[in-house]
């Protein structure tokens, strides 16, 4: 009979522990959940923080590239049309020489105005 309630104690001790490592790791996985839940809330919102931040270093990047961009494409036209100014005179020039030669029909010496033109 000790036998038999020896096995009795050890198998309800068994079955106590059982149930105490059992609720033990509910407990545990119930505040694990809510640990994990709130990460998950945390890293939406550092996902979202960052997507945003992205988006404002690309559209100001983009903004910053049209702008210099603009700039550039404004100083070219601004030289290019200087320089088709100064194709205009240097062809009035050369005109102007080609007449004055016609006209004194030698080849003594020709009147040539030269002038510093600088393109900024």
């Amino acid at each position: 009979m000790e036998n038999h309630s020896l096995i009795k104690k050890l198998v309800l001790f068994r079955e106590w522990k059982f149930h105490k490592v059992y609720q033990s790791w509910l407990t545990k996985y119930r505040v694990k959940k809510e640990f994990v839940s709130l990460v998950e809330i945390w890293w939406l919102v550092f996902l979202i923080f960052f997507c945003i931040f992205v988006f404002l270093i690309y559209i100001n990047k983009s903004s910053t590239q049209w702008w210099f961009l603009r700039d550039a494409r404004n100083s070219y036209n601004t030289t290019a049309f200087k320089h088709e100014i100064i194709k205009t005179d240097i062809l009035d020039l050369k005109k102007l020489n080609r007449d004055r030669l016609k006209e004194n029909n030698s080849k003594t010496s020709l009147w040539i105005n030269v002038e510093t033109i600088n393109i900024d």
